[in-house]
């Protein structure tokens, strides 16, 4: 578990240049091999996979993450609450499903807004 935390860490601290995303996602995917069942992984594996415009392992992540939050009732990364990963991994999810990411900061602002 602790190696699976410090993965996970490394992977969220890193760039958020599009040059990192290859090994953000190396770092996750080790995390989730160490400890598969945390949704935020899935959840921010998900994002790095939308940053990438890959839509269709952006949807499985964030129903993994999903699925995984749901039946755990409660976050393991604490930095948000349980209503805003789940919040976060359906605007997600509905994104992936559409094939549409933004790639500016006011985009992912917006993407509670209603249309």
């Amino acid at each position: 578990q602790k190696v699976a935390r410090d993965l996970y860490w490394e992977a969220v601290c890193s760039g958020d240049e599009a040059s990192d995303w290859l090994k953000v996602e190396e770092l996750l995917q080790q995390s989730i091999a160490k400890n598969p069942f945390v949704g935020e992984s899935h959840l921010v594996l998900a994002q790095v996979y939308l940053n990438m415009e890959r839509y269709g392992d952006a949807q499985m992540q964030a129903e993994e993450g999903l699925k995984l939050l749901l039946e755990w009732g409660s976050s393991w990364d604490k930095r948000m609450p349980w209503e805003g990963w789940v919040s976060w991994g359906r605007a997600m999810l509905t994104k992936a499903s559409e094939k549409d990411w933004p790639h500016t900061s006011f985009g992912i602002l917006s993407l509670g807004l209603v249309k």
